[in-house]
């Protein structure tokens, strides 16, 4: 996807480390090692890698849940591990992790999107506008007066999405929040980030495991054993198998299927996508 707004960086991150620790210091795990990246206001980024590569590590880092041992992390050019910043850090960086359930607070959807607001002391005029507002952004209006629990997990995932919009955050990490879902609700989820970062010009970076999210990104990062091993389009990173293999992650169905059919002898192109694959298979003499 093309974006104009994509060359002014929103988020520098400087050769950062972090381990877990236990509480007398002891190591206990790598989180991530010397990573360096830059991501630009309006871009949809994606982070790959298998479990344990650190994706995760990374995201709460970016929010300011946690702090680099080494090395320094900017949101529009405020240091995460300030603690007078953190509030600011927070308000402009939402996140939405895997399990919907565990970040509904209310038993009534729209009480659960005015919580944010009103912790932060935003008058109730203000907040009403804002429920309106996210519910609207994520097809979710007819469900306010509804209780999450009567949701499906492609829609509960939504609210928790609309309840991180009530606090009008300039970017919103997706943890992998489709990895409990369906294939509808994933679809779902994909559909309302795509939207809102074409739409809303959000700056979008969505952790996951599925290849198949991460072919319309504009920037694609791979990450293994903490390290950052691979950055750029999805088309560049895909066609890199070596690079794929090294991280231990599978091609989109399309690319896998091109590329078998190119060892097999047939003249076709490279493939992302379903719609490329069926292009150079209707080429084929």
């Amino acid at each position: 996807m093309e974006n104009s707004t994509a060359n002014n960086v929103v988020i520098k991150i400087d050769n950062v480390s972090y381990d877990y620790r236990s509480s007398s210091d002891e190591f206990i795990a790598r989180g991530v090692k010397n990573v360096s990246l830059s991501i630009g206001k309006g871009e949809f980024c994606v982070l790959l890698g298998r479990n344990g590569s650190g994706k995760s590590t990374l995201a709460k880092l970016l929010n300011g849940f946690i702090v680099p041992d080494s090395g320094t992390i900017t949101v529009n050019g405020i240091d995460t591990s300030v603690d007078e910043s953190i509030y600011e850090i927070r308000s402009k960086v939402g996140m939405v992790f895997q399990n919907p359930d565990n970040q509904m607070v209310a038993s009534i959807i729209e009480d659960d999107l005015a919580f944010g607001p009103e912790n932060l002391g935003i008058p109730r005029d203000e907040i009403e506008k804002r429920i309106t507002w996210a519910l609207e952004t994520v097809g979710m209006s007819e469900h306010r007066k509804r209780s999450p629990n009567k949701l499906s997990g492609g829609q509960k995932q939504r609210v928790a999405i609309a309840s991180v919009l009530s606090m009008l955050p300039e970017i919103l990490i997706l943890d992998e929040s489709t990895a409990m879902l369906d294939p509808k609700g994933r679809a779902e989820v994909m559909e309302t980030a795509m939207r809102l970062n074409k739409e809303k010009g959000m700056t979008v970076i969505l952790i996951t495991h599925y290849m198949d999210e991460a072919v319309g990104a504009d920037k694609v990062f791979v990450l293994s054993e903490g390290e950052l091993i691979g950055e750029g389009t999805p088309r560049e990173i895909f066609s890199n198998v070596e690079l794929v293999k090294r991280a231990y992650l599978e091609l989109p169905v399309a690319s896998k299927i091109s590329l078998e059919l190119k060892e097999s002898g047939y003249d076709i192109p490279f493939a992302l996508t379903d719609e490329e694959l069926a292009e150079g298979i209707c080429k084929l003499k």
